[in-house]
């Protein structure tokens, strides 16, 4: 037998039984085998596709989505959910841009207000579920129509003002070939990474989402760690607002309306059990990625707008009865 011969399955064998010592990882197992297929059939089809600047450009273009997914993940390990992110990075947005007008001077007031904005909307939606114990769903759908009206009533119905160029240079700007934006995302995540798997935390976070009242008996503070939860996805969601904003250089009120579904949809493909406890920011990154490349690739291939909503709905379906036959498995 030839030495590739062994070495090849041997080298499956050590990445696959390293996979297996990594739960978070080991949940993402079949994210990682779609992106390869959705890469391979990518490159078949448009060989350009795979061009590595083409790649990083497409990391650039979903970085607001991968920033507000990273927060909806550490929500989603307690078993919640957040259907307010949309409605915040909107408001970030129009705050942002209605704040700073363009001047760079002005940055660091827009920045500041914008998170602790996003912080505070987070801090209202934990206690919600904590204090009055309304369920996730209900409590971050009122706080979502709340934020969205308060879009509205800072505006007037028409954003003014304009991201400084900073912002804009962190959305569009590039040192070297790499793209600022993916440089920021990589920082989030690998922060958020070490968050979960490094501290004393992220273990109460997967104990609280595996079984909150045995959680509780053990003395972790189950309702501190579910409202630092939500906080935290709110601060991420303001700061997609800030990138988003530096994106397209001007407010919208529009600009969240997609967030929420596609935040939740990469979530459940990267492997983050909707019931909480399992699953990380490595599956969310590895979701992100699948829905940009298979969005661009859509769009290489003409598909319609209208027909890719329907697909992504059926990815969280689809996404969903997986999760449901995990758990009863």
């Amino acid at each position: 037998m030839s030495v590739t011969a062994t070495a090849t399955p041997s080298l499956f064998a050590s990445l696959r039984n390293a996979i297996a010592q990594r739960p978070a990882l080991n949940r993402a197992l079949p994210a990682i085998l779609s992106l390869v297929v959705l890469l391979v059939v990518a490159g078949v089809l448009i060989p350009a596709f795979l061009l590595p600047d083409r790649l990083l450009l497409l990391g650039q273009q979903v970085a607001p989505l991968a920033l507000v997914a990273i927060g909806q993940t550490l929500v989603v390990l307690i078993g919640g959910i957040d259907l307010s992110v949309g409605a915040v990075l909107t408001l970030s947005l129009v705050l942002g841009a209605g704040i700073a007008r363009g001047a760079d001077s002005m940055v660091l007031v827009a920045i500041v207000a914008c998170l602790g904005v996003g912080a505070a909307i987070g801090l209202v939606n934990g206690l919600l579920i904590t204090r009055l114990r309304l369920p996730a769903l209900i409590s971050t759908l009122a706080t979502a129509t709340m934020v969205k009206g308060a879009s509205w009533v800072y505006t007037n119905g028409a954003p003014n003002g304009s991201m400084p160029p900073s912002l804009q240079y962190a959305a569009n700007g590039k040192i070297g070939i790499v793209p600022v934006a993916d440089i920021i995302i990589a920082l989030v995540f690998a922060g958020v990474l070490v968050l979960l798997t490094r501290t004393l935390f992220g273990r109460r976070l997967y104990a609280v989402g595996a079984n909150p009242r045995t959680a509780e008996l053990t003395g972790i503070r189950v309702e501190r760690i579910t409202v630092i939860a939500y906080v935290l996805c709110g601060m991420l969601a303001a700061a997609a607002g800030l990138l988003l904003g530096g994106y397209i250089a001007v407010g919208t009120l529009d600009a969240g309306e997609t967030y929420v579904l596609n935040s939740l949809a990469v979530v459940l493909i990267g492997g983050t059990s909707l019931s909480g406890g399992e699953g990380g920011v490595w599956g969310t990154i590895i979701g992100v990625v699948i829905l940009a490349v298979l969005t661009a690739l859509l769009i290489q291939l003409s598909v319609p707008i209208a027909l890719r909503s329907v697909l992504l709905a059926l990815i969280v379906i689809v996404g969903a009865i997986l999760q449901g036959r995990r758990i009863t498995t």
